[in-house]
């Protein structure tokens, strides 16, 4: 799995949750978004390294990280 910069992934993560006009469906947009346009490594090293400092990404992110998760259980 290729190592991409967390801080990077974090920026563009927050970059699409501030550029999303409907911010009543804001979370799943921004999960559909990354599901639809980024790497699956790049998903999971984002959730991991959120998993672990949460505090450093938006309730947004965060929320499409857990939207992405209840996703792959269906």
């Amino acid at each position: 799995m290729t190592s991409h910069d967390i801080e990077a992934l974090k920026k563009m993560a927050e970059q699409i949750a501030r550029n999303i006009p409907d911010r009543s469906h804001v979370t799943q947009a921004v999960g559909e978004h990354m599901r639809t346009f980024w790497a699956p490594s790049m998903i999971a090293e984002l959730d991991a390294h959120v998993g672990m400092h949460p505090e450093e990404v938006s309730a947004e992110v965060r929320g499409a990280l857990k939207y992405l998760s209840k996703k792959e259980e269906k």
